[in-house]
């Protein structure tokens, strides 16, 4: 009977801890569920602070994570992550940062009578916080609240806990680089849509002259920058140049060196006058778009007197050849980019035009794109192109440029293209 009596005890209490040992496991499970449906870090870590506290009946304890290659406190619950750093062992260990680098988990239940904390502190965990098997961070547990030490359950119960906001963490994470993602994607759609809206009208009617044009931009957001301005049915500007940046500020850069040449032409400045003014504009926006310059070559046309006056500010030299006489030099005239040194005065030249001139005005995105054996096309292809095709018309010659750019970069990929512009006046006299 009393054999019984003490089977029938067993299996209670065999019961009891099953009940028991199902109920903790069912808070981990739900408090597991309530970390990874968080989305904000610091509300996780808080979260995951209090649980922790909790679970293991703690006293006090903190989160330590990593940030630029240092353990930082982000969470404290009664104790600091400096006094948490005083917890050493043996060989003046600092067991928080011990359980980082090894990313195990270490427990202290004898602080050395020596240990600058040891009035205070008896007994610690340590549990690593980690990512894909690098550790991110320290989840530290100080005390018990019964004064006895930390049991192995307790280990790993916490470690169960700690695996929970790691996965809470990386989901906050992702969306946050989501998030992120999106936010630039709609900055590089409104980016695109002003540079559509700068793009120039090409249906202009020109007495003795004809243009071709190429304007290919390698992303949703182009760099280059392109401009066609009508005067009179004899006089045009072409501009072509490169913004050192990309996105909404590149953009907006570009719109206000649009605004400015475009009111300084319609008011009938010298060319030279024109660069030096966009430049000390653009000197003081760099002010708020840092690290963003342009570099352009800026080209007035007046065909009635037969002459283009041009000014390059720091961009690649245009090519002028004549399809007759075959001869073809580079016009280099100008100054440095815009948007480096505010009092910076530019030149101009001014060179006379003769029927079967034409001039070629480019980006690096022509002369850098790059073949299967990352070699680039270069300024001397390019050149011997330009020299070759005097039978083109500027459209025709511009279009035949693009097939062989397309056929050069073949296989090489699309990650390595950039914005690629080409124009093409002829004066036909």
């Amino acid at each position: 009977m009393s054999t019984s009596c003490a089977l029938e005890t067993r299996v209670t209490d065999l019961e009891d801890q099953l009940e028991s040992k199902q109920s903790e496991l069912n808070d981990i499970a739900n408090m597991g569920v309530m970390l990874t449906s968080m989305l904000d870090i610091e509300a996780i870590l808080s979260a995951m602070m209090e649980m922790s506290l909790r679970i293991v009946s703690a006293e006090v304890g903190c989160i330590l994570i990593r940030d630029n290659g240092e353990l930082e406190t982000r969470i404290s619950w009664g104790v600091d992550g400096s006094h948490v750093r005083k917890i050493k062992a043996g060989n003046d260990i600092d067991l928080a940062q011990a359980a980082y680098d090894t990313a195990r988990t270490i427990r202290l239940n004898e602080i050395p009578k020596d240990s600058e904390v040891s009035a205070i502190v008896n007994s610690v965990i340590c549990v690593p916080v980690t990512q894909k098997s690098e550790p991110i961070g320290v989840l530290v547990a100080v005390n018990k609240t019964n004064g006895e030490g930390f049991s192995d359950h307790d280990v790993a119960t916490l470690e169960r806990l700690v695996n929970f906001a790691a996965v809470a963490i990386e989901n906050a994470n992702m969306m946050k680089e989501i998030l992120k993602k999106q936010k630039l994607e709609q900055e590089l759609s409104l980016a695109k849509d002003i540079q559509r809206a700068l793009l120039p009208n090409l249906d202009i009617d020109l007495r003795g002259a004809s243009i071709g044009s190429l304007y290919l931009p390698a992303g949703k957001v182009g760099g280059d920058y392109f401009d066609l301005i009508p005067i009179s049915d004899k006089e045009f500007v072409v501009i072509v140049g490169d913004v050192s940046n990309k996105g909404v500020p590149a953009a907006l850069m570009m719109t206000a060196v649009r605004s400015v040449i475009r009111s300084d032409t319609y008011r009938g400045k010298d060319v030279a006058s024109i660069v030096t003014h966009t430049n000390r504009i653009v000197c003081e926006d760099v002010m708020r778009y840092p690290n963003i310059f342009i570099s352009f070559v800026y080209a007035y046309f007046d065909l009635a007197a037969g002459t283009c006056t041009y000014t390059n500010a720091g961009h690649l030299p245009p090519f002028i050849h004549n399809k007759y006489s075959g001869e073809l030099r580079q016009l280099t005239t100008g100054g440095i980019i815009v948007g480096q040194f505010e009092d910076f005065e530019y030149m101009h030249e001014t060179i006379d035009l003769v029927r079967g001139d034409r001039i070629l005005l480019f980006t690096d995105g022509v002369t850098e794109c790059v073949n299967r054996a990352d070699q680039m096309y270069g300024r001397e292809e390019l050149e011997k192109f330009f020299a070759a095709r005097g039978d083109m018309r500027p459209q025709e010659l511009v279009d035949q440029l693009k097939t062989v750019l397309d056929e050069f970069t073949l296989g090489a990929g699309e990650s390595q293209f950039d914005d690629t512009t080409a124009v093409v006046v002829e004066i036909e006299g």
